[in-house]
């Protein structure tokens, strides 16, 4: 059913992918004067089921007008932020997003595949510690942890992107690449804030802060209670606390060995094809910055 009455649901979603620069581009956008993010940055809100990262709140036990409460603070923005990268996998986002009264925008921040799986295990390895593969074992999908899905297939980005086409409308979906940000940020945010209607000159003279970066955990128990309290704690406070925190709880990770990198060397080929239909698909994306 349509939406009928003002609201305060999301207008913009970052939605995908993992480990692409989603958790700098979120607080990027959200210190911007005419974005109010959401009060927690990953709300898993329209995720497939209810599980620990929504289990306080989620549509499924409370109901699509419950994802207002994360914009309850909202003074008028023109956009309302939020952010969970696993949507690009999930189905039931594709149901209930074209019932809102104004259809979100979704961004796909997308990083080269090889790097993009490498970076996703090493932080899994060593900074999550909750595997121990060998990059090997990763590349092959062999001693998977249990309950994890299939990321040699959400690396194939376009199988995932092209619903939220057929769904929303390609006019609704904004794709980027990772490499853009390391390219250039304040020529990347100025982009990213032109599409979005909102004034790039805020980006001129920003003071970037990156987020979510991939180290080797001293004490895995630590970290857990740290990512419980992150949500609790004001952006302003965390860009302060972080740093110090991450150079008391962790350490500098092992250096790509040769054997891993002539292995995520090999692996780029399997995704030749989608990478060419996505670029077919979306004129911006380079695919030189993933050579």
């Amino acid at each position: 059913m349509k939406q009928t009455q003002t609201s305060l649901y999301p207008n913009v979603i970052i939605g995908g992918a993992p480990k692409s620069g989603t958790s700098s581009l979120f607080f990027w956008l959200g210190a911007h004067p005419e974005v109010c993010a959401s009060k927690v940055k990953e709300t898993y809100f329209l995720g497939d089921t209810e599980n620990k990262h929504n289990v306080s709140a989620n549509i499924h036990k409370d109901g699509l007008e419950a994802y207002q409460k994360f914009f309850s603070h909202s003074k008028g923005e023109k956009i309302r932020l939020e952010a969970t990268p696993v949507y690009i996998y999930h189905k039931l986002p594709l149901k209930v997003l074209p019932t809102l009264q104004r259809v979100p925008k979704m961004i796909f921040i997308l990083r080269e595949p090889s790097d993009r799986l490498y970076s996703h295990w090493r932080f899994n390895r060593y900074r999550m510690k909750n595997t121990k593969m060998t990059f090997e074992d990763y590349l092959a999908f062999r001693n998977v942890p249990s309950g994890w899905a299939d990321y040699l297939d959400h690396t194939h980005y376009i199988r995932h992107i092209q619903p939220y086409i057929d769904t929303l409308g390609k006019e609704n979906i904004l794709v980027y690449q990772f490499e853009q940000i390391k390219e250039d940020k304040v020529a990347f945010m100025k982009q990213v804030a032109t599409d979005l209607g909102i004034s790039p000159e805020f980006y001129n003279s920003f003071d970037f802060f990156h987020r979510n970066q991939t180290v080797a955990v001293k004490n895995g128990k630590l970290h857990k209670i740290g990512l419980k309290l992150e949500p609790l704690v004001p952006q302003w406070l965390q860009e302060k606390i972080i740093p110090l925190y991450l150079k008391m709880n962790s350490s500098k990770l092992p250096k790509p060995s040769e054997e891993e990198l002539e292995l995520k060397e090999k692996s780029k080929s399997q995704f030749e094809e989608s990478n060419q239909e996505l670029a077919e698909k979306f004129d911006n994306v380079d695919l030189a910055l993933w050579k």
